[in-house]
């Protein structure tokens, strides 16, 4: 071994490791003679860096060599030099007869194939030629290493090799001789493949296809001899065809042709009949060896007994075909059923049908893509997979499950199971829809129509009633699919009877229901209903109401059906209730927007008027949008529109504050930007987060001119008479309560006939969105539904009122609800305009001087002498002389004098001053401090005004008789 190790020590690197390597596996002793053989192999084929190579055991002593192990060739290859005689050509038969390493080249220099006996295998692989080392033993060579390489090996190389060698036939001569001889190279080696081959008692044979001598082992002897009750062997392969079943002759005989005219293995599984008249079944494996010029020469192999398997196959497949379940064995290459039981018929074929076919090409109605799908899955993933799937009007869950090399699939009806998890499905698909639309729904109306849509239709009826308790009482609610005419029957009629059944009821006819419930006869005969469901409405512990269904057909009420109406029932109850507290809540706050709203607008010569509120929507809180129009002294209007945003009783109370300030503020004649000013005072202290906009407009009939002014608020449109819609260009001040800035006012005149259109941002969604869409679509509504010839000439509110109602309609109704403010309410005010008529006016300019008041009573005698109105001279007089009487005394000049004849006769005197009189309590004795008094209690009302020059007006109003 010292010695060795020094030889080796001659090689460094990779080349000494594989020396060290080799010596160190043939020192722990472990390895028989192939297991070493391959080792070898392995590591000569790396070192010499060789397409492959081959190892054979033998020499002298036997006259010839035997292939024991291959290492990276294929079979094909390699089996020429299965079996190699001594004195042949062959490289490893010459190395092992000259006892020397040889090189063979596939060919000679001058390209034409080697005569030296370079086989086929050479060829095979494209190889340059074969270099064979002998594998020294005790009495000449134990065996070969041949490897075929791309060249002729160098020196260095060859050295090498010579070494390993060298090595390897010393291990040779140590290792143990495999138990049970030398097995066939092409089933591989090493010892626990032996072990494991030991155990299941495998066979091994030899056929001489020349002679026809059957050589058989032990072990053959053993199983397969047995299995035929050859116990006695005569070697004669005639004496082993005698005892093939003479059903599978035949089938043996034409795959042995086969095989060896094929060069292809053998392998077949058959019967054989043992002379007691016992059938077992054997399989075979082998593979032929020929000779250089393809003569078969002789044919190897392996065998078994598989008589008990077979017999297990026979009884699995007998419990196979007993099976409640259909049964199938899918060959994965091209999806083929193999097999199938009995109960395969569930699939809608025959078994024989599906045998030899994918099952999609026998079965009717399955879809090759599903049902491919999940058998490419199943093998893919190699874990058992369940899958549905449905045939024809059945569903089938299939249970796929890999059994190398097949496929298994377990199929089973499930039909009733799918069936029932879909009505699962379906009730609380119902379920989960009736509660979505009860969830939306606010008012009675609304539950009515969820029941109507989520629960007719589904459960197959054609009507139903829903009566709740009111005042201790059932009243009809909701109705659908009946007669307004049997409804209006039913409103009157009592449904106590209904409160005596807490537990719902399922009437199968007619006279069952006139029995039951005798306060709905009517039914009977009016809705042709043949079965009703009576389903009290419950909630909280509570009866609130009732639900009847009626259906038109014979209704089987199933403990499903029944279950699923009565699980319904309770949610229709929740919702019912809610509806109706909500229902009182909307009615409340319906009659709150309309107290808090003018009911009627007032009828004026100034103008015709026409408003509309159009609420946010059906189930929002009462809004903040107000409107008024309110008479002025000297036949002037005052048009004021706000929108306090939001929705809620906080935003009703400021809106309804701001109104009354309005009313209030107006009697003191502030011209639109200083009422602004006070209402911007008022909002500020209704806190911070109100945000109100207002528009106050003052129109003028003896002139024609309104005066605006705008905080935040959208600019009114104006439609003259024959022209096209614009809108006011004024000054927008800030909201109310935003901001301590002043407000300008604009003053713009209108011609006779004119409308003026209010409106709240509501109508055309200025506030988040494009301001000139919005006032474009209110522009082209009115162009279209207020022409400016319409009603031209028109006098007096009664000519205009119903037309102008008619156009707020229009509007309201034309102009959607804007995307950007689904809940947002909105206000329309709507006047035409008219200009008092110039014979019904009167002025005069009058001297600053006492005399004035006996000039102005002369010419008040002269104008309403000629207006007809005799009555109010004297009042008049009387009015007019201490009005004029206290200007020359307390006031400057100069003094104007007017007369208005419309609803009231209106009495003006005009002066310089700003002083404002005051009503005086004058004591008994005094001489003066009782005009104004005087005056108070001859007109109807009165006041003083300023106008924008610095002048004051104080006028007076008188009732027309």
């Amino acid at each position: 071994m010292d010695q060795s190790r020094h030889q080796e020590s001659r090689f460094s690197g990779t080349d000494g490791a594989r020396l060290t390597l080799l010596d160190s596996a043939c020192t722990a002793g472990d390895l028989d003679e192939v297991e070493l053989l391959r080792l070898a192999l392995e590591q000569a084929v790396a070192a010499a860096g060789a397409l492959g190579g081959v190892a054979h055991l033998g020499g002298p002593a036997t006259g010839k060599l035997q292939l024991a192990a291959l290492g990276g060739l294929p079979q094909s290859v390699a089996r020429p030099w299965e079996a190699l005689e001594l004195d042949g050509p062959a490289a490893p038969a010459r190395a092992a007869r000259e006892r020397r390493p040889v090189w063979v080249a596939s060919r000679r220099p001058d390209d034409t194939p080697s005569a030296d006996g370079a086989p086929e295998v050479l060829a095979g692989v494209g190889a340059a030629g074969a270099l064979a080392l002998p594998l020294p033993g005790a009495n000449g060579p134990a065996g070969t290493l041949a490897l075929l390489t791309a060249e002729a090996p160098d020196a260095d190389r060859l050295r090498f090799l010579t070494r390993l060698a060298e090595v390897t036939g010393e291990a040779l001569t140590k290792a143990d001789t495999p138990a049970g001889g030398l097995l066939p190279w092409w089933t591989g080696s090493g010892s626990r493949l032996r072990e494991a081959m030991a155990g299941v008692r495998v066979a091994t044979w030899e056929w001489d296809l020349v002679t026809g001598e059957l050589l058989l082992d032990d072990a053959a002897l053993e199983t397969i001899a047995g299995v035929a009750g050859l116990y006695e062997w005569d070697s004669r392969v005639e004496t082993w065809m005698q005892r093939v079943h003479p059903d599978d002759l035949a089938g043996v005989l034409s795959a042995i042709k086969h095989a060896i005219a094929a060069h292809e293995v053998y392998s077949v599984e058959y019967r054989v009949r043992a002379l007691d008249g016992r059938v077992g079944w054997v399989e075979l494996r082998g593979h032929t060896t020929y000779a250089p010029d393809g003569t078969p020469l002789r044919m190897t192999g392996t065998g078994w007994d598989t008589t008990a398997t077979r017999m297990t196959e026979q009884v699995v497949t007998r419990v196979l075909g007993h099976m409640p379940d259909a049964f199938l064995i899918v060959d994965p290459a091209d999806w083929r059923v193999l097999y199938a039981n009995s109960q395969a018929q569930l699939l809608g074929s025959e078994p024989v049908a599906l045998v030899g076919r994918a099952p999609w090409e026998a079965v009717a109605g399955l879809e090759e893509g599903e049902l491919k799908a999940h058998f490419e899955e199943a093998v893919r993933s190699d874990r058992p997979l369940t899958a549905v799937v449905q045939v024809g009007e059945t569903w089938q869950r299939l249970r796929l499950v890999v059994v190398e090399p097949y496929l298994v699939v377990y199929v089973a009806d499930v039909t009733a199971e799918v069936d029932a998890e879909r009505a699962a499905a379906e009730r609380a698909r119902r379920i989960s829809a009736l509660t979505d639309a009860l969830a939306q729904a606010l008012t009675t109306q609304d539950v009515v129509d969820a029941v109507a849509a989520q629960i007719l239709p589904p459960f197959g009826a054609n009507g139903v009633l829903v009566h709740a308790m009111t005042d201790d009482r059932l009243r009809l609610v909701g109705a659908v699919g009946y007669p307004p005419d049997l409804l209006e029957r039913l409103r009157h009629q009592d449904a106590g009877a209904l409160l005596a059944d807490r537990a719902p009821r399922f009437l199968s006819s007619a006279a069952e229901l006139v029995h039951r419930y005798p306060a709905l006869a009517g039914l009977a005969d009016a809705d042709g209903a043949l079965t009703w469901a009576m389903l009290p409405l419950v909630a909280s512990g509570r009866h609130v109401g009732s639900c009847l269904l009626a259906f038109d057909r014979p209704q089987p009420f199933s403990n499903d059906n029944g279950g699923l109406l009565i699980a319904l029932s309770g949610l229709v109850a929740q919702a019912l209730e809610r509806a109706r507290l909500y229902d009182s809540e909307h009615n409340r706050a319906r009659q709150l927007q309309q107290h808090l709203l003018p009911s009627l607008l007032p009828e004026l010569p100034a103008l015709s008027a026409a408003a509309r509120y159009r609420p946010a929507g059906d189930h929002c809180e009462v809004g903040g949008d107000w409107y008024d129009t309110i008479p002025l002294s000297a036949e002037r209007v005052a048009l004021v529109i706000g929108d306090v945003m939001g929705h809620g009783l906080r935003e009703a109370i400021t809106m309804s504050r701001l109104r009354t300030a309005v009313s209030t503020l107006s009697t003191l004649d502030h011209p639109p930007e200083e009422m602004l000013a006070h209402l911007n005072d008022i909002a500020g202290e209704l806190g911070d987060d109100q945000y109100v906009t207002c528009l106050y407009a003052v129109y003028d009939p003896t002139t024609g001119v309104c005066t605006l002014a705008s905080a935040g608020h959208p600019p009114p449109a104006v439609v003259p008479p024959g022209g096209r819609p614009y809108f006011v260009d004024l000054e927008v001040g800030p909201p109310l309560g935003t901001a301590q800035m002043p407000y300008r006012s604009t003053q713009i005149t209108l011609p006779e006939g004119s409308l003026l259109v209010l409106y709240t941002d509501g109508l055309v969604c200025l506030a988040g969105s494009d301001p000139g869409g919005g006032l474009a679509g209110l522009a082209g509504v009115l162009a279209t539904a207020a022409p400016g010839q319409r009603g031209a000439g028109a006098r007096g509110p009664g000519d205009d009122a119903e037309w102008l109602q008619n156009l707020c309609d229009t509007v309201t109704q034309a102009l959607p609800r804007p995307a950007g403010h689904p809940s947002d309410d909105a206000a329309i005010l709507a006047a035409r305009v008219h200009r008092l008529p110039a014979g019904d006016i009167a002025s005069w300019d009058l001297p600053f001087e006492p005399s004035s008041a006996g000039t102005a009573r002369k010419l008040i005698r002269g104008q309403l002498t000629a207006w007809g109105l005799p009555d109010l001279i004297m009042p008049t007089e009387l009015i007019v002389s201490e009005l004029i009487g206290n200007t020359v005394r307390h006031a400057t000049g100069p003094v104007g004098l007017r007369l208005i004849r419309g609803t009231t006769l209106t009495c003006e005197v005009y002066d310089g001053s700003q002083s404002a009189p005051r009503v005086r309590h004058a004591a008994l004795m005094d001489e003066s401090g009782r005009g104004l008094q005087l005056v108070g209690a001859m007109a109807h009302r009165w006041g003083t005004r300023y106008t924008s020059s610095g002048s004051k007006t104080l006028w007076t109003e008188q009732l027309i008789p």
